[in-house]
């Protein structure tokens, strides 16, 4: 009789096969414990019934999926990449007659589709100007986008002009507008396959944070979906962790974006909208595009090697290499770090933030969402409101 881990391992391999998902990815305890679940729904004895089932049941595929995906997203998420796509709008609309076309996939819940849609409008674009495509593999998520409302605290670290430019609060749940609703189409897609997003010719694609979750197939076949998809003087913004080597192969990054924004290696490059500021310009060449929710591997990926630390970026790319890696005590510990030598650093005070989602502290976590908001109304070039953050060892 195979043992549990084996099929645990062969549930994981269907899952690679269905979605593109790296086996590697994957958290084992936590897979475990979503097939238990699974079970128990379907009345199943045990993880080889779940793995005998799941093989002849496409249904039972996708509710599996459903479960697997973490929807790792936020309103205006990363800052830098929106502040980057208001100045480009109007390049992008004079450069491109016509209806400009937009991706946002995987588009999660929707709330990247909606930032987006209320980016390009707060930048001049009239909502007839452009359309969005919205594409995910995860039903529930997808459902969730459709309906367009969302709980009040989804927008908590917003401030009001964005919150406006999005939707209205109505019993504690945002609307968002019925304008941008209509410019945003979600449809369901897996963008592991070959061609997954067909003929689309599309001016400017967000696919972020998706690479570093599939196997080396799905990585190949997404990168050249996107080649063959994004217009030539169009852009493609990623994750930082997202640079892996099938999508260098085909686009070359931008400047001073080149953390996340990236064109056709064959096509010219455009030039860049000149900084407004040196403030917005370290932030976009600092601001990174972080990994959802980490896990535990299977099988456990075997460490990076390191070199002695550097200042608090290398900190913060180390921190980000163990949460990749499974290790989140590892990934802290770079995170605090990085925030000693520069305790304003953004991108690490984001990540520990994201690692810090089930501390048991709710004190620590308000004492840290606050210093990221004062660290945000710092970069968007108002140090006059950011105060002086406590010592990290107060918040041990």
């Amino acid at each position: 009789m195979k043992s549990g881990l084996t099929m645990l391992h062969q549930i994981a391999d269907q899952l690679a096969i269905a979605a593109g998902v790296d086996p590697q990815a994957l958290d084992a305890s936590r897979l475990q414990w979503i097939v238990d679940a699974r079970c128990r729904h379907l009345a199943l004895k045990g993880t080889t019934a779940y793995a005998e089932h799941l093989k002849s049941s496409p249904e039972e595929i996708d509710a599996l999926i459903d479960a697997i995906v973490v929807p790792e997203t936020r309103f205006f998420r990363d800052a830098a990449v929106f502040e980057h796509l208001r100045r480009w709008a109007p390049q992008m609309a004079a450069d491109f007659p016509g209806e400009l076309r937009i991706l946002s996939a995987p588009c999660s819940t929707g709330q990247e589709a909606y930032s987006l849609a209320a980016t390009l409008h707060e930048a001049g674009l009239p909502l007839a100007r452009f359309s969005i495509d919205a594409f995910d593999l995860s039903i529930t998520a997808l459902a969730t986008a459709r309906h367009a409302h969302y709980p009040e605290e989804a927008m908590r670290n917003l401030s009001a002009e964005k919150q406006r430019s999005c939707g209205t609060l109505h019993h504690k749940q945002w609307k968002m507008h019925d304008g941008l609703h209509r410019r945003i189409h979600f449809e369901r897609r897996n963008l592991a396959e070959p061609g997954a997003l067909g003929d689309g010719r599309y001016h400017l694609v967000l696919c972020r944070n998706l690479f570093i979750y599939l196997r080396p197939q799905a990585r190949a076949a997404l990168a050249q979906s996107l080649a063959a998809a994004l217009v030539p003087g169009g852009r493609l913004v990623i994750g930082t962790a997202d640079r892996v080597e099938e999508l260098s192969a085909v686009f070359s990054p931008l400047k001073p974006a080149a953390s996340f924004a990236f064109a056709h290696r064959q096509a010219k490059l455009p030039e860049e909208v000149p900084a407004v500021s040196s403030k917005v310009a370290a932030s976009l060449l600092a601001k990174h595009s972080h990994v959802a929710r980490a896990h535990k591997p299977i099988p456990a990926a075997p460490a990076a090697a390191e070199a002695a630390p550097v200042n608090a970026i290398t900190l913060y790319q180390r921190a980000l290499q163990h949460q990749q890696h499974g290790d989140l005590r590892k990934s802290e510990h770079r995170c605090r770090q990085a925030l000693y030598l520069d305790p304003k650093y953004l991108p690490a005070l984001e990540l520990l933030e994201t690692l810090w989602l089930q501390h048991p502290s709710l004190r620590l976590r308000r004492a840290l969402a606050a210093r990221i908001d004062r660290s945000r109304l710092a970069t968007q070039g108002h140090p006059s409101s950011a105060e002086p953050a406590p010592a990290w060892k107060e918040m041990a």
